[in-house]
């Protein structure tokens, strides 16, 4: 089985921000691994909020907001760990605040890091989303841009148990709550300035990456993926079935 850092034509310093829905922080903590594995040290940060490392997510958890610190602070952590999770402040017992847009690319020149992955937006554990106003912080000199859904809400009626801000997908695609989040729908989200495609510099190579790939639901995977075949834009598409499993062809 590839692994997801193989299928992705990754550059000499990746600084790689995740959005969208169906899986940001498995996929993040994923990716970390696998190239923590490769040599060098990995950091996994957020610009808008995240829930605390699980166990074996991550070596080292480094709260600070200050960049000199954190660089002092991820100096000492890279001589027993190879993955670090590096957040601005703790907001509650189980979430951590962001850094600021120009912090992740500060720590890739900085810190030693072989590879920054930035969670940039939220989605409430919805399948899919279209972004906010304020959405996605996206970290200044992103140069990797995975845009994420689940298979599981091709073809639903649009309703916020489907989706994170339902409106706004509505909105941009020209549809109606209730209405079926077809293929040719959803490939409108995912090439929108307003949706997928939001925020991302010129220079970042975007991959869509659909988790939740089953059998069943294998047909409107292809017909999305077709539709989605004749985007300049998209570098690429990869599947999964389940958390860490990643293919090249659904």
């Amino acid at each position: 089985m590839p692994l997801l850092c193989d299928l992705i034509d990754l550059p000499a310093h990746p600084l790689i921000s995740i959005v969208g829905a169906g899986g940001k922080t498995t996929t993040m903590y994923t990716l970390a691994s696998e190239l923590a594995q490769r040599g060098g040290g990995v950091i996994t940060t957020t610009t808008t909020q995240i829930f605390f490392p699980e166990p074996g997510q991550t070596g080292a958890l480094i709260v600070a907001a200050e960049t000199p610190t954190l660089l002092e602070m991820i100096s000492a952590a890279w001589q027993q760990y190879r993955r670090v999770t590096v957040a601005g402040a703790i907001i509650r017992a189980d979430k951590l605040a962001g850094l600021q847009p120009g912090q992740p690319y500060e720590l890739l020149m900085q810190s030693g890091a072989s590879a920054v992955i930035v969670e940039a937006d939220g989605a409430r554990h919805r399948m899919i989303k279209a972004p906010a106003e304020h959405e996605p912080v996206i970290p200044t000199h992103t140069n990797i841009a995975l845009l994420m859904m689940s298979a599981g809400a091709i073809n639903q009626p649009l309703s916020a148990e489907v989706a994170h801000r339902p409106e706004r997908i509505a909105s941009v695609v020209d549809m109606n709550l209730g209405e079926i989040l077809t293929p040719i729908r959803i490939a409108r989200l995912v090439t929108s300035e307003q949706g997928a495609m939001k925020n991302l510099p010129e220079a970042a190579a975007a991959y869509l990456l659909i988790t939740h790939v089953t059998e069943e639901r294998r047909d409107a995977v292809r017909e999305l993926a077709g539709l989605l075949q004749e985007s300049h834009r998209l570098s690429g598409i990869l599947y999964s079935k389940q958390p860490g499993e990643w293919f090249a062809n659904a």
